[in-house]
C-alpha cells in the first residue's frame, strides 16, 4: 500500500481547505447536540417542578431574567428549538460540503488510477485479467470516498462527541458515568473479535466479484465462438458458480456484522438498564434530580450512539482500505516502467542491433536464445520465423513493451535501449501490431490517433497509401463513420488498412515497425500498400514482421528464426539454400494442425 497511500495523502492535501470547512462544522454539529438535552432539565426541574435555580449553579443567572416558571418555561422551549434548527442547519451544510469534497477527491483519485493504467508495462498488465482492472476502477477506487464518509468524518464527529460526553456525565454524576463506561471494554472486545474476520469475508468477496468480472468480460470478447459453438449453456453455468461463490462470501460478510449487531445491541440493552435502575436509586436518595436524572439518559445516549459509530466506522475504513488495497498494482513501480529514466531525448541513429539477447517471460519460457543481429538503418528489414519463433517479442523489446531481455542488450543508433526517454522512443517509431487495435470511434480519429497536429490533406494521404480510400469513400458518412468496438463493423483486411494508415500518420517517424501487417489484406491491396512503402519507407529503416511471401520479396534483408534461436540474418539475396522458407511454412502449418 506504499503507492497508494502515498496518492491518497497527496489527494487529501489538495482538497484539506475545503476538509477543514466540513471539520469545523462538524465541530458545530458537536456543540449543539451537546447542549440540547438541558432545556430538558429547566423544564422538569424548574418549570415543572417548581424548583429554584441556585445561586451556585452555572444557571443562575436565569432566574433574574426569567423570574417566573411560565417565562422560564418559554425560554427552555426556544434554546431547544434554536439548537434543533441550528443542528439541522450545520448538518445540511456539512453534508452539501462534505458530499462535494468527498467527490472531489474520489475524482481526482480515479483520474490519477487511470492515468497510471496507461503507463503499466505490457508485460507485467498482460499477466492481469481485464476485467480484474475495470472492476477495481469501476469499483474499488468508490471505496476511498466510503473510507471518508462512513469512516474518517465519522470517527472524526464521533471522537469529538464521545469527549464531550464524557466530560459533562461526569460533571453529572460520577459514580452513574463509570458505571456506563463499562460497557465500553465489551462493546470493544466485540469489535476486536469480529472486525479481521469481517475484513477478510469482505476481501475475499472483492476478490470473487472480480472474477465474476473478469468472466464476463472474456465472455462478450468471445461471444462469437461461444454463439458458433453453441455453449452458451455451459457459460451460464460457470458463471453461475462463480456468481454463487461471490454470493457465499458476500453473505459470510453479512451474517458477521449482523452478528456484531446482535451482541452490540445485547451490550447496550444491559447497560441501560442498570444505568437507569442506579439513577432511580440516586433520584429516590436525594443525590440527584428528576431533571438531571432525565438529562443523564439523554447522554447516555450521546455516549454509546458514538462509540457504536465509532465501532462502524473503524470497521468501514478497514473495509475500504481492503478494497483500495487493491489498486496497488495501478501505481507501485513494480508493475511500472519509469517513462523519464532514460536521458536521452533523441534518437541517435537508425539501426538496431540486438547482442546475445535471451529472453524468459512467465512460465520460465525462452521466446528468445542467445539471439544476435543487426537491422540496418535506412534499409527494410523482414522478420520471418513459424509461430512461436519470438518474432513479436523482438518488437516488444524494441518498443519496450517488455521493459528489458533477460541477458543480452538492444541497442538503437548505438544507444542501449534503456538511456532513451520512452516517450522519445515511441515516439520515432511507427507502429503497426499483430492484434486489432481499432477505437469505438471515427475512421478518421482512428488514422491521426497520435498525430494531434494533422491536417486533412495529411490524413487523406495516409489514408491512400494504406489503400484504405476506396473502402472507406463506400462507408456512411465516410470518415466520420464509427467502426465500432474493435472494429466490429469493418471487415479484417479494411481494420488492418486502417492500422497501416495509423502508422502512415508517423510520417516523421525513424523506424518503422509492422507486425504482421499485411496477412489480411488481399494481393491487389498488399501490392498497393507494399509499392507506397517502398516509397514512404525511404531513408527510414524499416522492420516488416511477416510470412507473406510478397513482403519478403520486397525486403533487403531478412532475420530468419525458428523456436527462438537464429538461423539466419543478411540479404534476402543471400538466404542459404539449407534454409526453406516454403518448408518451415508447410512445416509450422502441419504442426498446427496436429
Amino acid at each position: 500500500m506504499e503507492y497508494v497511500n502515498k496518492v491518497l495523502v497527496r489527494e487529501v492535501r489538495k482538497n484539506a481547505k475545503p476538509l477543514f470547512l466540513v471539520i469545523v462544522l462538524m465541530l458545530c454539529i458537536v456543540g449543539f447536540d451537546v447542549l440540547s438535552p438541558w432545556p430538558f432539565k429547566l423544564l422538569i426541574d424548574n418549570v415543572l417542578g417548581g424548583e429554584t435555580i441556585g445561586n451556585g449553579t452555572p444557571f443562575a443567572f436565569l432566574h433574574t431574567l426569567f423570574p417566573t416558571p411560565y417565562l422560564l418555561g418559554f425560554f427552555a422551549v426556544f434554546i431547544y428549538f434554536m439548537s434543533t434548527f441550528a443542528h439541522a442547519l450545520t448538518e445540511y451544510l456539512k453534508s452539501v460540503f462534505s458530499k462535494k469534497v468527498i467527490k472531489d477527491i474520489t475524482a481526482e483519485f480515479s483520474k490519477e488510477a487511470f492515468k497510471s493504467l496507461q503507463t503499466i508495462a505490457i508485460g507485467f498488465f498482460s499477466k492481469q485479467k481485464i476485467g480484474d482492472y475495470i472492476y477495481r476502477l469501476g469499483y474499488d477506487v468508490s471505496a476511498l470516498g466510503e473510507m471518508l464518509e462512513e469512516g474518517f468524518l465519522p470517527l472524526i464527529t464521533s471522537s469529538l462527541y464521545l469527549i464531550f460526553t464524557i466530560s459533562i456525565m461526569l460533571f453529572i454524576d460520577v459514580n452513574l458515568t463509570l458505571l456506563s463506561l463499562g460497557a465500553l471494554p465489551f462493546l470493544a472486545g466485540g469489535l476486536y473479535a469480529f472486525n479481521t474476520r469481517i475484513a477478510r469475508a469482505t476481501q475475499r468477496s472483492e476478490f470473487y466479484n472480480s472474477v465474476a468480472f473478469s468472466f464476463i468480460e472474456d465472455t462478450l470478447n468471445h461471444l462469437k465462438i461461444i454463439q458458433a459453438f453453441s455453449q452458451e449453456k455451459r457459460k451460464t453455468q460457470a458463471f453461475e458458480r462463480r456468481i454463487e461463490t461471490s454470493l457465499r462470501n458476500e453473505t459470510v460478510a453479512y451474517r458477521l456484522d449482523f452478528l456484531l449487531s446482535l451482541i452490540v445491541g445485547a451490550i447496550i440493552s444491559i447497560s441501560y438498564s442498570l444505568v437507569i435502575l442506579y439513577g432511580i436509586h440516586a433520584v429516590f436518595s436525594g443525590e440527584l434530580s428528576t431533571g438531571l436524572l432525565v438529562v443523564f439518559i439523554l447522554y447516555l445516549d450521546n455516549l454509546t450512539n458514538p462509540t457504536l459509530s465509532i465501532i462502524y466506522a473503524v470497521t468501514a475504513m478497514r473495509t475500504s482500505y481492503v478494497k483500495i488495497s487493491r489498486m496497488e498494482d495501478f501505481f507501485s513501480t513494480r508493475s511500472h516502467l519509469d517513462y523519464h529514466k532514460g536521458k536521452v531525448l533523441a534518437l541517435t541513429g537508425k539501426d538496431i542491433r540486438f547482442e546475445h539477447v535471451t529472453l524468459i517471460l512467465r512460465e520460465k519460457k525462452k521466446v528468445l536464445d542467445d539471439v544476435s543481429f543487426t537491422i540496418e538503418a535506412g534499409k527494410r528489414t523482414v522478420i520471418f520465423g513459424t509461430s512461436g519463433s519470438g518474432k513479436t517479442s523482438i518488437a516488444n523489446l524494441i518498443l519496450r513493451f517488455i521493459d528489458e531481455p533477460t541477458s543480452g542488450r538492444v541497442i538503437i543508433g548505438g544507444t542501449p535501449i534503456e538511456e532513451y526517454d520512452i516517450p522519445t522512443l515511441r515516439n520515432a517509431i511507427a507502429y503497426v501490431p499483430q492484434e486489432i487495435t481499432l477505437f469505438d470511434d471515427t475512421v478518421h480519429n482512428n488514422i491521426v490517433f497520435g498525430n494531434e497536429h494533422h491536417s486533412k490533406v495529411q490524413m487523406r494521404l495516409a489514408a491512400k497509401l494504406a489503400a484504405a480510400t476506396e473502402f472507406i469513400k463506400k462507408l456512411p458518412d465516410e470518415y466520420e463513420f464509427r467502426v465500432g468496438e474493435s472494429g466490429n463493423f469493418l471487415s479484417g483486411g479494411q481494420r488492418q488498412r486502417l492500422m497501416v494508415a495509423r502508422a502512415f500518420m508517423k510520417q516523421d517517424a525513424e523506424i518503422l515497425l509492422f507486425d504482421e501487417a499485411f496477412a489480411a489484406l488481399d494481393v491487389k491491396s498488399r501490392q498497393t500498400v507494399l509499392q507506397n512503402l517502398l516509397t514512404f519507407s525511404k531513408g527510414k529503416t524499416a522492420v516488416l514482421i511477416s510470412n507473406v511471401f510478397d513482403v519478403i520479396d520486397a525486403a533487403e534483408n531478412i532475420i530468419v528464426l525458428h523456436a527462438g534461436k537464429l538461423l539466419y540474418s543478411g540479404p534476402s539475396s543471400r538466404l542459404p539454400k539449407e534454409i526453406s522458407l516454403y518448408k518451415m511454412m508447410a512445416e509450422s502449418e502441419k504442426d498446427e494442425s496436429k
